[in-house]
């Protein structure tokens, strides 16, 4: 009798196995230093078996990998990553362009020829990566160049760069008659000259997509060149993205269509839509290609923002009913329903710099809201201490790629690049000196006709532009700037947003911006004034600003401590914060100004043709608390201004509160005032009405309209004209005397 040998079921489940050559393995990796499984990534594509129907993660670390890849067709559920979240450590490059010989001698590689990366597998994922031409466009001449050629369908690319000039993402379909879905979140792309083309349907959700400026005074290049096939409805989708480049204004274009082969049944598909675009764009960003008049495509707009995003007959809009039909979700379904989008994506390192100006939240809200950097890529959040940190963060403020950048600890402007302090005499030029300044500009000896001129003005003036180009710092378009704790604070800095659009500055100690080197004006006033020019934070000519929790003072070095001369007070500081030259759509909210005399100008001419600014300077100011200031809190002119639950307290150099300015429109309401009179609440300029309402002086309701005029002899109207409508609670004026000092400024309920 033969005895039935028992195997147990591991041995069993063992020896059913296929050998381990023959499988799959779910993750390989990649590594140049040899630590992996292959050294370079088409090797470990090629050890992804054809016909693949299980996910395989090839993991590459951290380094550049030189080398052209195919992933082929056959090869599809891979997931390309990067081992760190930040995709510049891991670069994949090459640098062929469609001009290069081949190096078997058998022509140059062409268009499609040059791509780093051919991806043509179904079901692909790339996360944490850049893929890079590194052609040198600049030594070599300009020739395109592709850094990723896609033919397959259902790919997902997330928190991706493609880097390159001419023709860096090549967005295609293995065919004419067929088509390719491709979904890029949270990407970067970046080129000049077409550098988004091709037959692809594709979807760019908030992604960061920057022109780069040629040096083109007219035609910097152009940011999509689209060949969809009129049989398919949608080609590319630029959706809730950042549209940037430092080229100059009105030097690119949104894009062309591109009849590719010679195609007949070529119309590019684009739309653009609920993007920020910034100043390179066109008036009219469209225009023909290869014999294609680029109004026979399918070239489109919708609700759009920032300074290129003008509406004109040239840039057709869709609908709100057409906008429906063009979601990324309608791009991307298909006939199998895929649907990758992702609607609630936490940003990485999520803190008070993703934050937001809450809808409604006055008239910063207006329009487009205020978002600041908040769409900044991780590479793009930055912690500063220095100076020289501070100053390389913000970059070039042309360059509008959004950023967010935490201040730590304390800042001082007067040190040089090492740290050293810096002294007035360190910026001092061309011989001056105060003693000498004084000896020739004594009104015994100048006169008190005429302004100071001469070597020693010359000097004055020299030496205050070496200062201003040390200590002021310009912050650009969508920007947010964070103070990173309580204690965070730019010392002797003059922060200027200027001609941008879509900033956040919070949670910042700003203080003592003071100019080493005033001028003398014997003509100012009946006894002459001496004039500084800093001031410690200046709106100018921006759009969509918001200035929350900040506290703006004179720190150590009040002007109440300074000499006289000549008889007057030598006068080193400007504005606290001022709203100039056109800008629009600001608000001002729990900002503690302190211990100052001109605080905050809205509007800074009486012409109304300088900068436009009749319809602009729309200001919102809310629970800031005003402490012993002089005059201005604010001064307007033009503008609608919204001034509401503010707490104010007087001092002995108190002047004056709100100023009625020439055009001025300002409705000012539920505000607290203690230690200033009813009829020094009010000052008048040239204004003809205001409304102010719910107002209360000391502890008493006030008509602070009806006490400026028994007090001057005027007829002050109370009627502004308007009627605010973004704003958030307001709060009964009894409850700011706790609620506002308790909260307002750096270091209140941001940490």
């Amino acid at each position: 009798m033969r005895l039935l040998l028992l195997i147990p079921l591991a041995g069993l489940a063992m020896a059913m196995t296929p050998p381990a050559a023959a499988q799959t393995r779910a993750t390989i990796v990649v590594a140049a230093d040899g630590t992996g499984d292959h050294p370079t990534v088409q090797a470990a594509v090629d050890a992804v078996p054809s016909g693949n129907a299980q996910p395989v993660t090839i993991l590459v670390r951290k380094g550049t990998y030189k080398q052209q890849v195919v992933i082929p067709a056959d090869k599809p559920h891979i997931s390309l990553v990067g081992d760190t979240r930040d995709p510049r450590e891991v670069v994949l490059t090459f640098d062929a362009s469609a001009s290069t010989p081949k190096p078997d001698g058998s022509g140059t590689y062409g268009t499609s020829g040059s791509a780093s990366y051919v991806i043509s597998a179904p079901d692909f994922t790339a996360r944490n990566l850049t893929f890079e031409n590194s052609y040198d466009e600049a030594a070599k001449g300009n020739s395109q160049a592709v850094a990723v050629r896609t033919t397959g369908d259902r790919q997902v690319y997330e928190n991706v760069r493609f880097i390159g000039n001419q023709d860096t993402l090549y967005a295609n379909t293995p065919s004419a008659t067929t088509t390719a879905r491709q979904y890029f979140r949270d990407c970067h792309v970046e080129g000049d000259v077409d550098f988004i083309f091709g037959r692809a349907t594709a979807v760019f959700d908030n992604c960061v997509i920057k022109a780069l400026n040629r040096g083109s005074a007219d035609n910097n290049g152009y940011v999509t060149a689209a060949s969809t096939e009129l049989s398919n409805p949608y080609g590319f989708l630029i959706y809730r993205s950042h549209l940037t480049s430092n080229a100059p204004a009105r030097t690119y274009h949104l894009g062309r269509p591109w009849p590719a082969g010679g195609s007949a049944t070529a119309r590019g598909q684009v739309l653009v839509r609920e993007s920020w675009l910034g100043q390179q764009f066109k008036d009219a960003p469209w225009t023909d290609m290869s014999g294609l008049n680029w109004r026979d495509a399918r070239l489109s707009e919708y609700r759009n923002h920032g300074p290129g995003a003008t509406i004109n007959d040239d840039r057709p809009q869709l609908t709100s009913e057409q906008a429906a039909a063009f979601t990324p979700e309608r791009y991307l379904a298909g006939t199998d329903g895929w649907n990758p989008v992702r609607h609630h994506h936490p940003h990485p390192g999520y803190g008070p710099g993703r934050e937001v100006l809450p809808r409604n939240d006055g008239w910063a809200a207006a329009t487009t809201g205020t978002t600041g950097g908040s769409a900044a890529r991780q590479e793009n959040v930055h912690v500063v201490s220095t100076r020289a940190q501070l100053r390389a963060a913000l970059g070039d403020p042309a360059d509008n790629t959004p950023k967010i950048i935490y201040v730590k600890g304390a800042i001082d402007a007067d040190t040089d690049d090492s740290g050293a302090p810096l002294t007035c005499a360190d910026y001092a030029v061309n011989g001056y000196s105060l003693p000498a300044y004084l000896a020739a500009y004594d009104p015994a000896v100048w006169g008190r006709t005429s302004v100071p001129s001469g070597p020693l003005e010359d000097a004055r003036r020299a030496s205050y532009n070496k200062m201003a180009q040390h200590v002021t710092v310009t912050i650009g378009s969508n920007v947010t700037l964070v103070g990173a704790g309580r204690d965070a604070a730019l010392k002797r800095f003059g922060l200027r947003i200027g001609n941008a659009d879509n900033v956040i500055v919070r949670n910042l100690t700003i203080t003592d911006t003071s100019d080493c080197f005033p001028q003398w004006d014997p003509t100012d006033g009946a006894d002459g004034n001496w004039n500084a020019s800093f001031d410690n934070v200046e709106v100018s000519g921006s759009t969509h600003v918001w200035l929350d929790h900040n506290t703006l003072n004179d720190g150590d070095n009040p002007d109440s401590g300074q000499p006289l001369y000549f008889g007057r007070p030598y006068q080193v500081h400007d504005g606290l914060l001022d709203v100039v030259r056109g800008a629009n759509y600001v608000t001002l909210s729990w900002n503690h100004l302190s211990g100052h005399d001109k605080v905050t100008l809205i509007g800074n001419t009486d012409n109304p043709t300088r900068y436009g600014e009749a319809d602009k300077l729309k200001v919102t100011l809310h629970h800031n608390h005003f402490e012993g200031l002089g005059q201005r809190t604010p001064r307007v002119r033009f503008g609608q201004v919204h001034v509401y639950n503010n707490y104010y307290t007087g001092g002995a150099t108190h002047g004056y509160s709100i100023g009625v300015g020439v055009g001025s429109k300002v409705y000012a309401e539920s505000n607290a005032f203690d230690s200033i009179a009813a009829e020094k609440v009010l000052s008048v300029f040239g204004g003809t009405a205001i409304t102010a309402k719910d107002n209360l002086v000391g502890n008493a309701p006030a008509d602070l309209v009806a006490a400026y005029n028994a007090a001057n002899g005027t007829a002050l109207g109370t009627d502004a004209g308007w009627t605010p409508t973004l704003f958030t609670r307001i709060h009964p004026a009894e409850a700011l005397k706790a609620l506002v000092p308790a909260g307002a400024g750096a270091g209140h309920r941001l940490f």
